[in-house]
């Protein structure tokens, strides 16, 4: 079975919990996603299903199930905040800069990495260690459709963890289990900018940790717990 990266399901299951939330409440703005794989995602169909589980003027949450041939493959449950004007609580962030037609760089090739465009900032994912990139899709989620900002960060926040991989790929696995993701507020533009770092524990458990940022600044952070095994030879 070919297998598919956990950023574009996450960043469905996002645009899933954002038609059905704002069919009840037009003025909500997804700001958190917690996704749990409770299975491989193949590439190929999936369905997706979304359950209200709470409706208010202020928050409402959905939950998100995909599948695919009859086995769940991932669950989400999105919370969406009521958008109200508080920009004068919010204290000024210095902006970063986007990159501007140098040719993209990435120390990996696989057919998700290929779908997005990346410029490393410090560090390589080809390397062990922290670093920090920009990120865009060059693909459509969904054709003819612009992603929110929240599928947006989705869609590149999984990878964290292979952007700051600690180990070596042919030796070691350290598949996420899960990820989270919390924004402060809207993200804006197109271009995401992941400053990742992973942490190894003692017993087989990893944790990769990224703060989100757009062209004004910190937006937000991912978290990741990871499963880390040597590979079967």
């Amino acid at each position: 079975m070919n297998l598919q990266h956990g950023g574009p399901p996450n960043a469905l299951a996002v645009r899933e919990a954002e038609r059905l939330a704002r069919g009840v409440n037009a003025n909500l703005v997804a700001s958190r996603i917690a996704a749990d794989f409770v299975g491989p995602v193949p590439v190929g169909e999936v369905t997706a299903t979304a359950r209200l589980v709470r409706a208010a003027r202020s928050a409402s949450l959905v939950e998100v199930a995909l599948s695919a041939g009859g086995r769940d493959c991932l669950h989400a449950r999105v919370w969406l905040v009521a958008a109200r004007d508080t920009s004068d609580l919010a204290p000024a962030k210095a902006g970063l800069t986007p990159p501007a037609t140098e040719p993209p760089a990435f120390g990996l090739s696989f057919p998700y990495a290929d779908s997005i465009e990346w410029h490393e900032v410090s560090g390589s994912a080809a390397t062990p260690g922290p670093a920090a990139v920009w990120a865009r899709a060059r693909l459509p989620l969904i054709a003819g459709e612009e992603p929110s900002g929240l599928q947006r960060v989705a869609l590149v926040g999984d990878s964290a963890s292979g952007v700051s991989a600690e180990l070596d790929w042919a030796q070691w696995s350290f598949l996420n289990v899960d990820l989270d993701i919390h924004l402060a507020r809207p993200f804006e533009g197109e271009w995401v900018h992941l400053d990742a770092a992973t942490q190894l524990g003692d017993r087989g458990v990893g944790l990769a940790r990224s703060t989100v940022s757009d062209v004004r600044g910190p937006v937000g952070c991912t978290a990741q717990t990871l499963i880390v095994a040597p590979r079967v030879r």
